[in-house]
């Protein structure tokens, strides 16, 4: 399908949209009730993991980790958002403030945004460890991924300071990024992370899952930094945004009904990322994306875990030696699950509903775990508040029907 049959079949050229839930679960409260159940089990089981994984920040700012092991810590964007948009209250209003001048000390006045900021302070660029960094240039997601956090935290009543200079280096970020035929580009011979649970792949050429999060990312920038910036980035932004909507196309593969990870290295459906694609395309679209992950279920889910791909051989392409069937080359992951359950649900709900109780009766046997090997075994950190909280999300989109995309 080219250009102008993706535009003009989905009714909706020259403007950005959001589809909406056909409104399937509204005919069946008792499923809507028993996601609502899954959705207070893992509420409680946040609540428990937030607390036990705080530990010192800037030496007397008491906050969460990423988990409760000790596999990681410090503040990465997402992670650190993520139990915040399903638990109000976790912070007071002093705290808040506190977090968003630490984040701006440590940020604002960086060339462009950091991969995450340590718990003295120190923001790390790169994605990997402190002496093993994968690629060598700032994830293309993390612009949009920062100024989420920061947005979320502005509503929630904290105060913004230097919200110019936060501005500027959104500026600076994206411009150090690519884009070729209207989407995020990642050049195969000198490949870079593009969104930060894919950064073990080098997934090159049109890149899907960045290109999708800075779509939602460009928007808000627009919103967020109005007044704040000259009036040629905020139209520069608005143009790039819609640039991404209407070429979204051009990684849809028809013969598979879904969306490719890369034009280029790892042209394989990118699993994850067509659950958030779903709600940006039309209902025919949306239908063969939900009928990919049934057709595919033996190999994408497992215990209500879900893999980034289907192929047992992993991706296609690395930044380093990865073993098939862990971490993100074929484990499997409640974050993905989360990503995902809202498209199934739209379409068969009662395989949602399969899915999700799976998904947090093996949560809580496996110590919420980052991920799960292809062989059973519980993989990463334990207590890693992703692998609830967005299954949460997921929940929380399918009873309140509405898209998935409305977190981003």
């Amino acid at each position: 399908m080219d250009r102008r049959s993706f535009i003009a079949s989905s009714g909706i050229a020259g403007t950005i949209v959001t589809i909406s839930p056909f409104s399937m679960l509204a005919s069946n409260n008792n499923e809507k009730n028993q996601f609502a159940d899954l959705l207070e089990t893992l509420r409680k089981h946040l609540v428990s993991s937030f607390e036990q994984s705080k530990v010192l920040f800037d030496d007397n700012l008491l906050l969460h980790s990423p988990c409760v092991s000790e596999t990681y810590r410090g503040i990465w964007p997402d992670d650190f958002l993520y139990p915040l948009i399903m638990k109000g209250g976790l912070y007071e209003q002093e705290e808040l403030d506190r977090i968003v001048k630490f984040l701006t000390t440590s940020i604002v006045d960086l060339q462009y945004f950091p991969d995450r900021v340590e718990v003295d302070g120190m923001p790390i660029m790169l994605p990997g460890g402190l002496n093993r960094p994968h690629a060598s240039k700032m994830p293309i997601h993390l612009p949009a991924a920062w100024i989420r956090l920061i947005d979320n935290l502005e509503k929630w009543g904290a105060n913004i300071p230097r919200k110019t200079d936060w501005a500027k280096i959104f500026k600076r970020s994206i411009d150090d990024v690519s884009f070729s035929c209207g989407l995020s580009y990642v050049d195969p011979q000198h490949p870079r992370v593009g969104f930060g649970f894919h950064d073990p792949e080098a997934i090159t050429g049109f890149e899907l899952m960045s290109s999708l999060v800075l779509h939602f990312g460009l928007k808000r920038a627009v919103r967020l930094f109005k007044g704040h910036i000259d009036e040629s980035e905020i139209n520069k932004w608005t143009l790039l945004s819609e640039g991404i909507f209407n070429n979204l196309y051009r990684l849809y593969d028809k013969e598979q009904g879904a969306f490719f990870a890369g034009s280029k290295d790892c042209h394989q459906i990118n699993v994850w990322g067509n659950g958030l694609a779903y709600w940006l395309v039309e209902p025919d679209k949306q239908k063969t994306i939900a009928e990919y992950y049934y057709k595919n279920r033996e190999a994408i889910f497992m215990k209500g875990f879900t893999r980034q791909i289907a192929e047992p051989e992993g991706w296609q392409r690395h930044f380093f030696p990865s073993e098939v069937g862990s971490y993100t080359n074929g484990g499997f992951w409640t974050v993905g699950t989360g990503w995902v359950l809202p498209a199934i649900a739209d379409q068969n709900p009662g395989f949602a509903l399969e899915i999700a109780e799976e998904l947090v009766a093996n949560l809580v046997k496996y110590e919420f775990r980052e991920y799960i090997n292809a062989d059973g075994t519980g993989g990463g950190a334990t207590g890693f508040l992703a692998a609830i909280a967005v299954p949460m999300m997921g929940l929380t989109a399918i009873i309140d029907n509405r898209p998935f995309s409305d977190f981003f």
